[in-house]
């Protein structure tokens, strides 16, 4: 049977516009799809930019933070209050190094006739110290831990290079009158507990000597000096203790 014109035209027609129909919607689901990937894109691109404007921020907010462990780790954090002690080299005798803010006070003798108690300012983990009397001087620099430097008494010079210290270890003096004369005795008691001490039993006489101490009680802080007993005072960096006392 012949079919009609009319009736083909109609068909080719309607098959045209499906043809049109399903690439229009194709064209569209691509052009969705690559909005989609654009967008997913420059969020990606933007979470790391986020991130690091964030840890700027953070960064900035709390002052650095790996500037303050590179000081930290290079070994020169400078405390306001330590107690040193420590033998000078060649087991000379000992010393004593205490600094509280802005003043500190170091102390050596050799257990027996050379003592010497000084006095001065710290300044950035240094310390250039007087000793009473002009007998001597002090120079060290200190940090968390530890301190190094030379002590001169007597125009002898012992170097030494001393650790950080906690009671009972520390610096102990004791001014009293015995026997109706001045005396002066201090002590260095190491980090093992040995003690190193002298004692001036006659401070305003113009040629006096030092001897030993007699040994402290660390338990009550006294000693007996011949018969009298007396009291020594921790001069402690922590609390301040002593420091006028030097």
């Amino acid at each position: 049977m012949k079919i009609k014109t009319p009736i083909i035209t109609l068909l080719v027609g309607v098959a045209l516009a499906v043809v049109l129909l399903i690439s229009s919607m194709s064209a569209v689901s691509s052009k969705k799809a690559a909005l989609a990937a654009a967008s997913a894109s420059a969020a990606a691109s933007a979470a790391p930019a986020a991130t690091s404007s964030s840890a700027a921020s953070s960064a900035a907010a709390s002052g650095s933070p790996s500037s303050s462990a590179a000081a930290s780790a290079s070994g020169f954090v400078i405390p306001p209050h330590a107690n040193y002690d420590g033998e000078v080299q060649g087991n000379k005798g000992a010393v004593a190094l205490v600094v509280h803010d802005t003043f500190a006070i170091a102390y050596f003798c050799n257990g027996g006739s050379i003592e010497s108690w000084f006095s001065g300012t710290p300044h950035n983990g240094q310390l250039t110290m007087q000793a009473k009397g002009s007998n001597g001087s002090l120079t060290a620099n200190y940090a968390l831990g530890h301190a190094r430097g030379t002590v001169t008494v007597n125009g002898v010079s012992y170097v030494f290079s001393i650790i950080a210290v906690h009671k009972p270890s520390g610096l102990f003096q004791s001014i009293a009158t015995v026997r109706g004369a001045k005396i002066k005795a201090g002590w260095i008691v190491l980090a093992d507990g040995t003690e190193v001490g002298s004692l001036n039993p006659d401070v305003n006489a113009a040629n006096s000597v030092s001897q030993a101490a007699p040994k402290l009680d660390l338990s009550n802080l006294t000693a007996d000096d011949n018969g009298t007993t007396i009291t020594a005072t921790p001069i402690d960096a922590e609390t301040g203790t002593g420091l006028t006392l030097g």
